[in-house]
């Protein structure tokens, strides 16, 4: 989190985190879209259109009348060529939204994805929130949340939205209790009147 208190703003950095083609991009430009701020959407993609880098944007919240919250979304792209960038995507990150491809077939990818992400998460500092995205549930081949959970044994406490990023069923949802959740997890210096 980065309190600015010229421009009286708090930034929040919330990363997209999976495996390729899980639908992180999809659900970003989902979440831009609806929220209106779909021309605030920078995407860095190679000449077959899949993200080759990230996509970035933000989204400001009024947190009252004269400060913001800037929540600077990011997507970490899932192909293993682009592997090394998804550490620098990370960087700073105050809570991650992982989306799972709910294809039973690519259950072993997500483990892979889910596993260099805590492998990345445990040299932070302080605790990292994530909630997971298990997208693609309408598929008919989609796996539930109790085989996910098993497999990749996911905690718990880590809260899972089954979802679907073309129609953005769940993913406000997601990214609402996310959002939540890095605000809570953050200290919020309050300014000197």
């Amino acid at each position: 989190m980065i309190i600015d208190y010229g421009n009286r703003t708090v930034g929040l950095k919330i990363v997209f985190f999976g495996p390729a083609m899980s639908g992180k991009t999809t659900a970003i430009r989902w979440l831009f879209s609806t929220l209106d701020y779909a021309d605030k959407l920078t995407s860095i993609e190679n000449t077959v259109g899949r993200t080759m880098f990230c996509d970035f944007g933000t989204i400001p919240f009024p947190l009252s009348e004269s400060w913001t919250i800037n929540a600077h979304v990011w997507s970490a792209t899932g192909q293993d060529f682009y592997k090394s960038t998804r550490e620098v995507v990370l960087v700073g990150a105050d809570g991650v939204i992982f989306m799972a491809d709910s294809q039973g077939c690519l259950i072993d990818e997500n483990l892979a994805s889910w596993n260099e992400l805590m492998t990345m998460i445990a040299e932070e500092e302080r605790p990292l929130p994530v909630v997971f995205c298990l997208n693609k549930q309408d598929l008919p081949s989609a796996i539930q949340e109790e085989q996910l959970r098993i497999h990749l044994r996911l905690p718990s406490s880590v809260p899972v939205f089954r979802s679907v990023a073309k129609d953005g069923h769940n993913i406000l949802e997601a990214f609402q209790y996310l959002f939540q959740a890095a605000m809570r997890a953050s200290v919020i210096v309050k300014p000197i009147s």
